[in-house]
């Protein structure tokens, strides 16, 4: 599966599960900046938890602004 299909079912999964999801939506509500720093803890720490790689490549993808803003619209649409 490739990097994208994973952000694709994490997006779907987080719109069907309220575990996903709603950790989900606090990350994405971060500044910028903040959004990237936790990020990045986030995968450090998934990595030493053994954490999927898949799972976490699609979350690093959120450090991308636009990817990041485009997630939130899928999320919470108007």
């Amino acid at each position: 599966m490739c990097d994208v299909d994973q952000l694709v079912l994490l997006i779907r999964s987080a719109r069907e599960d309220a575990t996903v999801g709603e950790p989900l939506r606090r990350l994405l509500a971060l500044d910028d900046a903040a959004r990237v720093k936790a990020i990045e803890k986030w995968v450090r720490e998934g990595v030493a938890a053994g954490t999927s790689v898949d799972m976490l490549t699609a979350i690093a993808w959120l450090t991308d602004d636009d990817i990041a803003r485009q997630a939130r619209e899928l999320l919470d649409p108007a």
